[in-house]
């Protein structure tokens, strides 16, 4: 599957104006990062936000000692968190690249810059944070009324491939249980 670039992720969006894209494409940075880079570290404050060209990116938090899978990002998404890049608060989590990933960032102050200037990048602050809202509501849900087994095929659908990406305790993790009932779940599914 061919990744999408920036420019055409917010255009399904709203219609980007030729000064905007302009605006857009000087403020960000395109980087090369590797496998294992964090790109947001508990407890700073996030100062970029990303658009992953490339690659997978997951986030966690540490629980009592253990780690705990939040989220994931495939190529085509954007890569943040939220509420410390917008609010300016320490992150309780970290977002790490599962492997070499192409990464085009902007900082905090030009994000800024781009929602004083222009109506499109409000517009897209919005659905962006919306976007992050539902996606944690729904997480929401189907802990509470999916099974195991339902959450790993919701899973897998999302980010298809992510088996091949990333470990069986971070699939464990984000799904909610043991890195042992996800092997015989799998053996009783024959995968």
């Amino acid at each position: 599957m061919q990744a999408r670039n920036l420019l055409e992720v917010l255009a399904d969006i709203i219609p980007l104006s030729g000064a905007f894209r302009e605006a857009l494409l000087k403020e960000t940075v395109t980087l090369s990062l590797p496998r294992k880079y964090l790109l947001l570290q508990a407890p700073h404050v996030a100062e970029q936000a990303y658009f992953l060209e490339t690659g997978y990116a997951m986030s966690y938090s540490f629980v009592a000692g253990r780690r705990k899978v939040e989220a994931f990002w495939a190529p085509g998404q954007i890569v943040f968190s939220p509420k410390s890049f917008f609010e300016r608060v320490p992150s309780t989590e970290f977002i790490e690249l599962i492997e070499q990933s192409d990464v085009r960032c902007i900082n905090y102050v030009s994000t800024q810059v781009l929602l004083r200037d222009y109506d499109e990048a409000r517009y897209i602050q919005q659905v962006v944070m919306n976007q992050y809202a539902e996606r944690e509501r729904q997480r929401l849900y189907d802990r509470q009324y999916l099974s195991a087994e339902v959450r790993y095929e919701k899973l897998l659908a999302s980010f298809p491939g992510i088996e091949q990406h990333v470990s069986q305790r971070c699939i464990a993790s984000y799904i909610g249980i043991t890195a042992q009932s996800l092997c015989r779940m799998k053996r009783r599914r024959g995968r």
